[in-house]
């Protein structure tokens, strides 16, 4: 959310936003290893050219058993290495696509969820403000603009010069 940067009459600057991260840190840091970079992305693994010559068709020399049987036989091995290559691709490209799209899904419905949640069992907002030391004040705050109201008196008595803890007493 906006955090807004106030400077106290002591010189000394205050950060005060409204929070809204899960209540167990940890699950978040253990769920986040997405953000890793990966090793080698320098593209996908190169095949190598399989050097096939196929028939153009058309220049037949007499048609006989074992020319049906080599034009046969190549198809057989193009419909084959077809479905290699279908299959790769499908396994490398297309699933992973299709799994992110059904995670982007899952998250988008988990944060619809989460929103309701909190509008409808009224959980509270956490206003914090952080000090030049690493200070930090807390108060909790039901509703959304109530939250965002809080966050601005807080700024501006912080402002004008009042203590911390007198700013985060007024608002419990």
């Amino acid at each position: 959310m906006r955090t807004v940067t106030v400077q106290a009459l002591d010189g000394a600057a205050w950060r005060v936003r409204v929070v809204w991260e899960p209540r167990w840190r940890a699950l978040a840091r253990r769920f986040g290893g997405w953000r890793r970079k990966r090793k080698d992305r320098d593209g996908g693994p190169d095949f190598p050219d399989p050097g096939l010559d196929l028939p153009s068709g058309g220049h037949h020399s007499g048609g006989g058993f074992f020319d049906d049987l080599a034009d046969d036989l190549v198809v057989g091995i193009a419909i084959i290495i077809g479905m290699i290559v279908f299959g790769l691709l499908f396994w490398w490209l297309l699933l992973p696509l299709l799994l992110l799209i059904l995670d982007v899904m899952i998250v988008v419905l988990l944060v619809i969820a989460g929103v309701v949640g909190r509008v409808l069992f009224r959980r509270p907002w956490l206003v914090e403000a952080t000090g030049p030391q690493g200070g930090l004040v807390t108060t909790e705050v039901v509703g959304w603009r109530a939250a965002l109201r809080t966050r601005d008196e807080i700024a501006d008595k912080l402002r004008l010069g009042y203590r911390p803890e007198d700013v985060a007493a007024a608002h419990r």
